[in-house]
C-alpha cells in the first residue's frame, strides 16, 4: 500500500509540451534550493514562471485542487542527494519527470524512528505528500543531470488521491488526459 504518495502512469500527454521549459532550463539561472530559514539544501532549482509556461495553468486546472500560490520549478538533486526532511511551505508536490534516468535516485520516506517505510521513483507523474519525513539518495558519483517539473500542493494530498479514485482530475484538459480503467 503506498500511504505517501501515487503514481499516475495512465496520464497521457505528449511530452513536446515542456519542450520551453526544456529548453529555458538549458540556459536558465539554476539557484541552490534554500528552505525557510535560508539554509541551503543540496538541490539546484529553477523557478517557473506561469505567464511564460501556460502549460502550468493547465496543470494545476487539470489537478483539479487548492493552491494558495501558483509555485512551479524544476528540481536537480545533486550528487549526494537530500537528507530526511519535512517540507513545511506545503502539503505535496505533483512531480513529473523531463529529463534524465531517476532509476538510481529512490525518494524514500522514514517512520519516527527513521526506518523505511514507503519508496517510489519519479519515473512517470506523481503525487506525493510532503509533510512526512523523506529523503532522495543520490550517489556522489552520480553527475547526470534529472529533471523533475514540481508544482507545489496546498491541500492534504489524499484529497488529491481520492480525486483520482473519483475520476476528477484531468478532465477537461487540452494537453493531458487521464485514462481511467
Amino acid at each position: 500500500m503506498n500511504w505517501y504518495h501515487r503514481k499516475m502512469p495512465r496520464l497521457q500527454y505528449n511530452p513536446e509540451v515542456f519542450s520551453d521549459i526544456i529548453e529555458y532550463a538549458q540556459q536558465g539561472p539554476w539557484e541552490r534550493g534554500l528552505d525557510k530559514n535560508t539554509m541551503e539544501w543540496n538541490v539546484r532549482e529553477l523557478v517557473l514562471d506561469f505567464e511564460e509556461f501556460p502549460i502550468l495553468d493547465e496543470l494545476l486546472q487539470g489537478l483539479n485542487t487548492e493552491f494558495k500560490r501558483k509555485h512551479a520549478y524544476l528540481s536537480w538533486v545533486q550528487p549526494g542527494g537530500l537528507l530526511n526532511h519535512i517540507d513545511h511551505s506545503k502539503w505535496g508536490n505533483f512531480a513529473l519527470p523531463l529529463l534524465g534516468d531517476f532509476s538510481s535516485t529512490p525518494q524514500y520516506y522514514f517512520d519516527q524512528f527513521n526506518h523505511p517505510v514507503e519508496k517510489f521513483t519519479i519515473d512517470c507523474p506523481v503525487i506525493f505528500n510532503t509533510r512526512m519525513t523523506h529523503a532522495v539518495p543520490v550517489s556522489n558519483d552520480d553527475l547526470s543531470p534529472r529533471w523533475a517539473l514540481m508544482i507545489g500542493i496546498h491541500d492534504w494530498v489524499d484529497n488529491l488521491f481520492n480525486k483520482i479514485d473519483q475520476h476528477e482530475i484531468w478532465t477537461d484538459t487540452k494537453n493531458f488526459k487521464y485514462e481511467y480503467i
